[in-house]
């Protein structure tokens, strides 16, 4: 069995039932369990973060529980001695690396730039900085206007959005993950770089990749640059 990058429960059960007898709704119904749930301290707004991407080895005619409960095994399994031990240096839970996670995730495809990334965003919460991630804007859009809705630039106006997902309104970490994190995005995390970037844009010059800066001024021009870009091209939503 392997999945990555269901951005739902519903998704993952989804992805999940095309390749066991349990049906999605079982899954569903079995991943949502409130009394599984509290057992092992998971809302169900966290519960995905449970689920570990990976390629897994499952019989054909594994239950819905049964799978449910290898995943929260192979979570614990994922979460050794070694990994716990760098989220404790961080002074950040599982729970915590893998929200700050989801949002590396959603911010660059690219593996290489995600511990860059990270330490960016740790350097921001490290100054008591509010985030100001994107995605997470984009999230608490959806969250509000529907998960169709598309969001190709995030304007002004939404960042004024009421959601404690806001990370330019509030400070520290979203409530819980915004995105299903692959192996790359939790690791970048507890091996983020070392380095004195405060500020990131995405590149003109360098398509899916991001300029990154230690100064606002550097930042403000990096932004204006990306900004004309957007203009010429006509993507304003």
């Amino acid at each position: 069995v392997t999945f990555n990058n269901q951005n739902s429960l519903e998704k993952l059960a989804g992805r999940i039932a095309q390749q066991i007898e349990a049906d999605s709704i079982s899954l569903l119904k079995t991943m949502k369990d409130i009394a599984f749930l509290e057992k092992n301290n998971f809302t169900e707004k966290e519960a995905l973060g449970m689920y570990i991407p990976n390629s897994y080895e499952f019989y054909w005619n594994t239950s819905a529980r049964s799978f449910r409960d290898k995943m929260q095994k192979e979570y614990h399994r994922f979460w050794n001695t070694s990994r716990l031990e760098k989220a404790k240096n961080l002074r950040l839970s599982p729970k915590k690396v893998i929200t700050l996670a989801s949002i590396v995730q959603k911010e660059t495809a690219q593996v290489s730039e995600r511990p860059i990334v990270a330490g960016l965003y740790l350097n921001r919460l490290k100054r008591g900085w509010p985030l100001q991630a994107d995605p997470t804007i984009i999230f608490a859009l959806k969250e509000k206007k529907g998960q169709d809705f598309i969001v190709k630039r995030v304007l002004t106006k939404d960042l004024t959005i009421n959601s404690p997902y806001n990370t330019y309104k509030n400070r520290g970490l979203p409530p819980t993950l915004i995105a299903m994190p692959d192996i790359s995005a939790i690791d970048a995390v507890l091996n983020a770089a070392k380095h004195r970037y405060f500020y990131m844009c995405a590149s003109v010059d360098n398509i899916g990749f991001h300029e990154f800066a230690n100064s606002l001024r550097q930042h403000n021009k990096n932004a204006a640059k990306y900004q004309r870009w957007m203009n010429k091209q006509r993507i304003h939503r």
